[in-house]
């Protein structure tokens, strides 16, 4: 076959796409011209776009080597430099790029890219502006030049674009920066049509099918976003950000062998990524896998030593190995970089109760200096009244944040404690016709126990995490977001229940005479932790109250309940040992 006729083959193969075709003439073109330049320049354009920038970085070498004069050659070398990290060596073959020629507006406004990522925004701006002198109706220059402004003054930025989506109805970049800039600004609703229009535009563009995967996301329709970042990933198999989607998807399904598959090739698609080493390590995690996880959260820490969610994922597992005191540095550490996460504090409450049953004055010290340096911290507060064994008041903010925070891992905790109370009270109470009022449902375990044909069920809960998990249950006939002792107080004659149940709510509460009366003529059943020491009721160490036997049976018949029954229940388990309580009935 003649060479220009092998060199047209090789062409067509790669503007259709079919890279290894062409990359197969090319190789058999170079055996008998090693040193053309354009078909070394080809070459490395292949592999630019199969990803394989090292490789396409010594083809466009070799090019430049053999066709010094040709400004294309620098412009391909400046953008696998760029991809590989190479910015400023980018740069410096684009300037000879634009000696050779110009008036190439592309070279600019790739200049321009750089110049942004490297955040020399007024350099950046300059570039793209001379791409536009060469070219005032250049869309891609123009979006790029409205994205200048994102940082400093993102509605200038969003209204360049939309001036730019109205100019040029084709374009279909200015509509997906539109669709990211929107997203960032939780206007999910302008977000969604501009991706929209992106697509309709260019439906194989891995990146609008990954915004459209987040956008799905947002609105919980899985399904849907599991599509799109599959078929990002099918469009370019380097997507990272659509297979960290799709693994966290698989994780968060509990389809821990498929999540891993996908973290491990990210892990070869993105060795230095902080994002799959983090959520790679919480896999770990899940599946109790200490020490691997520990070396994955590890790794994060080196790409990212600042971060507050790494400090406190490996906090989360020194705890588990039992390092308390390493594991509180870990989470004050956390804390220290953004005190706005309750979880920190939520972490460094559990493990100062857990420090405390082994050292209690080391505890209290800690939980002392805590509360000094944040007197207006919830936790530190509620662990300081607990070790001290003081009365605090019904926390609604408290029990709130604590049940939000507490939402994403509830039942994985609640199976490895054995919790067993929805069984039981089942049990106890049989098949419950008419309305049931479930106070403090949580995430529905009790609904979902209690449950017949014969029955509604209403569920009350603070946290609105909680109540979202609830729902999914498909068991409630309401969910109202509320505290307890005022939904019983204002609402609950709406309702005319025939049943009350409140599982593992009363340890959240302290005072229970305004809630019991206004439970008054009602069925209800409840369950506490025994207080076996003299008094009515304390916070115990790890900030739940207990209450006296002989005190809750006196307040119920102040309260004018009768047939009151009481049976002794296993609560759950901590530190592998069963934490004994009672359920109550009374009517």
């Amino acid at each position: 076959m003649s060479y220009d006729l092998l060199f047209q083959q090789a062409i067509s193969a790669h503007e259709q796409g079919r890279f290894d075709e062409a990359e197969q003439i090319y190789r058999q073109i170079l055996e008998t011209a090693p040193e053309n330049p354009d078909v070394l320049n080809l070459l490395g354009l292949v592999a630019q776009a199969k990803g394989v920038h090292n490789q396409a970085i010594e083809l466009f070498y070799k090019a430049i080597q053999h066709a010094p004069k040709h400004a294309p050659f620098y412009f391909n070398l400046a953008i696998s430099l760029a991809a590989t990290g190479h910015d400023i060596e980018a740069l410096d073959n684009l300037q000879k790029a634009c000696e050779l020629n110009p008036d190439e507006k592309e070279i600019y406004n790739q200049q321009g890219l750089i110049l942004q990522k490297l955040q020399h925004i007024p350099e950046a701006q300059q570039a793209f502006l001379k791409a536009l002198q060469i070219d005032e109706a250049y869309s891609e220059a123009k979006t790029n030049l409205a994205l200048t402004y994102a940082q400093s003054d993102p509605e200038k930025s969003i209204l360049f674009l939309q001036d730019i989506a109205s100019q040029f109805p084709e374009d279909v970049s200015c509509r997906y920066f539109l669709s990211t800039l929107f997203f960032d600004k939780q206007d999910f609703e302008n977000s969604q049509k501009f991706a929209q229009e992106a697509y309709q535009l260019n439906p194989k563009s891995d990146e609008i099918l990954f915004m459209l995967g987040l956008l799905a996301l947002q609105k919980n329709n899985l399904a849907d976003a599991k599509m799109y970042f599959q078929s990002a990933t099918e469009q370019n198999s380097y997507n990272v950000g659509a297979w960290l989607n799709l693994a966290n998807m698989e994780t968060n399904d509990k389809n821990f062998d498929e999540a891993e598959k996908i973290y491990k090739k990210l892990l070869d698609l993105a060795p230095k990524n902080f994002d799959v080493h983090l959520n790679y390590a919480n896999l770990l995690y899940l599946q109790n896998r200490l020490s691997e996880a520990l070396e994955e959260y590890r790794a994060a820490v080196i790409i990212n030593p600042e971060s507050a969610p790494v400090s406190n994922n490996i906090g989360v597992i020194l705890k588990d190995l039992q390092s308390y005191e390493d594991a509180l540095g870990l989470f004050f550490n956390a804390l220290a970089r953004d005190n706005s996460k309750d979880e920190y504090s939520l972490n460094i409450a559990e493990t100062l109760v857990l420090l405390y049953r082994q050292d209690k004055e080391i505890a209290l010290k800690v939980a002392e200096n805590w509360l000094k340096n944040m007197p207006n911290n919830l936790y530190a507060q509620r662990v300081c009244a607990s070790f001290k064994g003081e009365k605090l008041e019904n926390n609604q903010i408290f029990a709130e944040k604590l049940f939000d925070n507490f939402a994403d891992n509830y039942e994985l905790v609640l199976e490895k404690i054995n919790y067993s109370l929805p069984r039981r009270i089942r049990e106890l109470a049989g098949d419950v016709k008419g309305t049931i009022v479930d106070l403090g449902c949580g995430s529905g375990l009790v609904g979902q126990a209690l449950k017949t044909p014969q029955n509604q069920i209403i569920g009350v809960d603070l946290s609105r995490k909680m109540l979202h998990l609830a729902a999914q249950k498909g068991v409630y006939e309401q969910l109202i977001k509320d505290d307890i002792s005022s939904f019983c107080q204002k609402k609950l004659a709406e309702f005319n229940p025939n049943f009350v149940v409140a599982a593992d709510v009363f340890g959240y509460v302290g005072n229970l005479t305004p809630l019991l009366l206004a439970l008054k003529g009602r069925n209800i059943c409840f369950s506490v932790e025994v207080l076996s020491e003299d008094g009515d009721y304390k916070l115990n160490d790890a900030g739940r109250y207990l209450y006296n036997e002989t005190y809750l049976e006196n307040l119920l018949q102040k309260c004018g309940f009768s047939h009151i029954n009481k049976y002794p229940t296993v609560l759950r388990q901590e530190d592998g040992k069963d934490v004994n309580g009672l359920l109550f009935f009374a009517q």
